[in-house]
């Protein structure tokens, strides 16, 4: 059905890296409390915002579009049954949830029953395949009606709260292993629920500014999978010396989140520190993009060739290489070079490696950065400072 269908996929971005190493026992799932509950479309209403938490930052970047909504707000007055929504309990605290399915089922009843799409625009029923008797109104025309008032809010919808939760990579495990055809959370998107804070709500309003970071990714528009959101936190625990990575992304980009938020809350100039840091990982993509054209800038060059699709493991390397000043300029000087650099560095087995299998390891995280930055050092004089590793081998 139209509404089960997923937002145009990015079709050149490789699969996250994260929820590999969850390490999660069956001893933690058993600890769990499953409450399967119905709940009527007016409950569900009400709860969202006081108790079921969908943040402004969310509903900006919403994934249906106006016609998959239409079609989902009809299916619920025809009484066709509707996926499950999965919601946790958050925090331990038994009235607040955070939401692991169903985020785009809520926030459409949120913006029908409301009268407005996230754009402004008023939400009228348009193009009805059954229900001709509502085509072109709104709730607030259609409430006044009891009949079909009672039929939407009265319509119950199945949903099951997850309690008894310890650790959140019981969170992650569950999220990678639901698939109930609905558009679900990205990674990025279950770590905004988890780690809400002032520096999770910059760094969404940071990349709503479209600029080089979404040319990269062949976006022209905020990514409501938060893609942009997620490159930019790797850019920014990779650049930081104080994070040390040990093999496991997403506890990584946990901790960036964490410490961030505290910043933010604790040093006012911790948001114009992350800012700088920022626009200059943009200044470095831009020059990328210049340095590679006909969007091979962080691809795989396989077999004497450029692959399609992104790679987020030579992101981590290239733009860390030409956030670099002296780096960028000599680049920029001599295109031709740089990108000869980064083909043969391609070629070696070790490198290969490093952005195709495993490349979250420790030993292959190294392995890419060490290789590069060590061609950079050897085409430019400069020797570029690698992310803080663990010395441990975690695969």
């Amino acid at each position: 059905m139209d509404y089960e269908d997923r937002d145009e996929q990015f079709e050149e971005l490789e699969p996250t890296e994260e929820g590999d190493n969850s390490y999660v026992t069956a001893a933690e799932f058993s600890s769990l409390l499953i409450s399967p509950t119905d709940w009527t479309i007016e409950t569900l209403y009400r709860q969202i915002g006081s108790q079921i938490n969908l943040s402004p930052e969310f509903q900006r970047r919403n994934v249906w579009a106006p016609k998959a909504k239409i079609s989902f707000i009809e299916s619920l007055f025809l009484g066709i049954p509707i996926p499950q929504i999965l919601l946790s309990a958050s925090g331990g605290s038994s009235k607040s949830f955070l939401v692991l399915d169903g985020k785009q089922r809520l926030l459409t009843i949120k913006e029908f029953i409301d009268g407005k799409f996230p754009s402004g625009q008023k939400f009228r029923l348009k193009n009805l395949r059954v229900l001709s008797e509502l085509e072109g109104q709104s709730w607030e025309e259609i409430e006044k009606n009891d009949d079909w008032r009672f039929e939407l809010l009265n319509q119950t919808q199945r949903t099951a709260v997850i309690r008894g939760w310890e650790d959140d990579r019981i969170l992650y495990e569950i999220f990678h292993r639901l698939n109930s055809g609905s558009v679900k959370l990205s990674p990025m998107e279950l770590r905004m629920s988890l780690y809400p804070g002032e520096f999770l709500k910059f760094i969404i309003q940071w990349t709503d500014e479209v600029g080089p970071l979404h040319e990269l990714i062949s976006k022209k528009s905020p990514d409501p999978r938060m893609n942009d959101v997620e490159l930019a936190a790797r850019f920014l625990a990779f650049s930081d010396s104080n994070l040390i990575y040990a093999g496991d992304l997403k506890r990584f980009l946990d901790e960036l989140c964490t410490r961030y938020n505290a910043a933010f809350s604790d040093d006012e100039n911790a948001v114009e520190a992350v800012r700088s840091r920022l626009a200059n990982m943009n200044r470095a993509i831009a020059a990328g993009i210049e340095i590679f054209p006909d969007k091979k800038f962080c691809r795989k060059f396989v077999n004497g060739e450029f692959e399609s699709r992104f790679n987020r493991a030579l992101f981590d390397v290239l733009v860390g290489s030409l956030v670099n000043s002296d780096v960028r300029t000599w680049a920029l000087d001599n295109p031709e070079q740089f990108v000869s650099g980064f083909k043969e560095v391609s070629t070696t087995d070790a490198f290969r490696r490093s952005v195709e299998t495993t490349t979250k390891s420790v030993n292959s995280t190294r392995t890419r950065f060490e290789s590069f930055y060590d061609k950079i050092h050897e085409m430019t004089s400069v020797r570029l400072k690698l992310p803080t590793i663990a010395n441990e081998v975690t695969n």
